[in-house]
Order: structure tokens, then C-alpha cells, then sequence
């Protein structure tokens, strides 16, 4: 059985039930629900050092 996610207001959770229309629908069969959330952490994460990097870089200047 292939599971639904749902992305619905930046957050994601296995599709239950109906959905909104304005809610994104997609399968991942190569991931489970864990592996997405740690891709999804470990991709803010990068993001959040990134801007912190490029506040650092700005005030030096």
C-alpha cells in the first residue's frame, strides 16, 4: 500500500480522510514519513546558516 502526504500551511502529515482544495497531495514510495521530516530539518537548518552567515557578513561591511 502506497501512503498520501498532504502539505497543507508549510506542514506535513499523511493524508487522512478529504482534503483541502488548496492542499498539495504526493506519494513518495522511495521515503518514508521520518526521512522526509529529517530532509525537511536538515534542509531549514542549512538555510538558517546561510542567512545567519550572510547578517555576519553584512554587519562587518
Amino acid at each position: 500500500m502506497t501512503t498520501v502526504y498532504v502539505a497543507k500551511d508549510g506542514q506535513i502529515t499523511e493524508a487522512v480522510g478529504q482534503q483541502p482544495k488548496d492542499a498539495l497531495l504526493f506519494i513518495s514510495p522511495n521515503k518514508s514519513f521520518e526521512d522526509m521530516l529529517k530532509e525537511e530539518k536538515a534542509q531549514t537548518q542549512s538555510a538558517i546558516e546561510l542567512i545567519r552567515s550572510r547578517f555576519a557578513a553584512a554587519k562587518r561591511h
